[in-house]
């Protein structure tokens, strides 16, 4: 019996785990359940991205490749270690891959930066980091608890 309930309870957390805590959205999105906190948390972090992608332009834009680097450094990886695992429990794995791939994105970026690539080839960078982020709104939405 103790196997059987150990197995349900595995069974659900890794339900949880791939699919969070989502319904579907009238618009036909997924709609990811959160509290508000959550959703200040994760909205709080997209619009860093979003500064960063704009202080990313700008500096290209004056071939300031350090300042490039500083701008896609602090959304880099290094930006998710203090994630909270609840949180991270909500997200459908879809979502969580997507966001580790925009965090890699800005890693990516900023060692381009580093070496010195050429305005070009950051800027091809920086386009397919923003089809990451339309990709991501096209697919997902809040809802509240």
């Amino acid at each position: 019996m103790s196997l059987i309930l150990w197995c349900i309870t595995l069974a659900g957390i890794m339900t949880l785990f791939v699919r969070g805590y989502t319904t579907t959205s009238p618009d036909g999105r997924i709609a990811v359940i959160l509290t508000d906190a959550e959703k200040d948390m994760v909205l709080g972090e997209m619009r860093g991205m979003l500064q960063a992608v704009a202080d990313i332009a700008r500096a290209l834009a004056r071939e300031e490749h350090a300042a490039v680097a500083a701008a896609a450094k602090t959304v880099g990886s290094v930006a998710v270690q203090n994630d909270p695992p609840a949180l991270m429990a909500k997200l459908p794995l879809e979502f969580k891959l997507s966001g580790m791939a925009m965090h890699e994105s800005f890693d990516r970026i900023e060692a381009a930066a580093r070496a010195g690539k050429q305005v070009r080839e950051i800027m091809a960078l920086l386009g397919d980091h923003l089809s990451l982020c339309t990709g991501c709104h096209a697919n997902y939405r809040f809802a509240p608890r």
